[in-house]
């Protein structure tokens, strides 16, 4: 079993409802100790004005099988929750993303492993920080804590708002 962290967003319908729906799915996925990051709403990131904002949060747990099989069982649960894929950034009921699985570097079509995102969102490094603050992000040879001290002026002002701690 490996330690794997997961992104969780949705910007359509019952938010709170959508999240805690992929949040019990992905615990029944995940062994203990399953970790969850401060629920965040986030302002959409590179899409057109009128999106409206996300409920974000990142959780962390074991995994035993590979990074194309969770990715599988991530697109399922997105599927069970109204997911549709229209086009990209498009709003969405369930968005779940793999940022890191265990120090595997995956650089495929559809699945890039550390998300290649990581660094660009402050929601991202925020909730790594939580759950996961000293861990080296394998590619960067850099700790979670080193790319938030690292973080440059576009990030830190993407707007963000805690909802609730865990």
């Amino acid at each position: 079993m490996v330690e794997v962290v997961l992104s969780l967003g949705s910007n359509l319908g019952n938010r709170a409802a959508f999240m805690r729906e992929m949040e019990h799915a992905l615990e029944q996925l995940l062994g203990p100790p399953v970790r969850k990051s401060s629920l965040m709403e986030t302002e959409p990131l590179g899409v057109t004005v009128g999106q409206p904002w996300y409920f974000n949060r990142l959780i962390s747990g074991r995994y035993e099988g590979t990074p194309r099989e969770l990715l599988e069982k991530c697109r399922v649960i997105e599927k069970k929750l109204g997911r549709t894929r229209p086009e990209k950034y498009a709003p969405r009921t369930a968005d779940i993303d793999i940022l890191l699985f265990g120090n595997q570097v995956v650089n495929e079509k559809d699945l890039v492993i550390p998300h290649r995102h990581i660094p660009d969102r402050r929601f991202c490094l925020a909730g790594l920080r939580e759950i996961a603050g000293g861990r080296k992000v394998p590619g960067l040879s850099k700790s979670v804590n080193e790319l938030v001290k690292e973080m440059g002026a576009e990030v830190r002002k993407q707007k963000i708002r805690v909802i609730e701690s865990d």
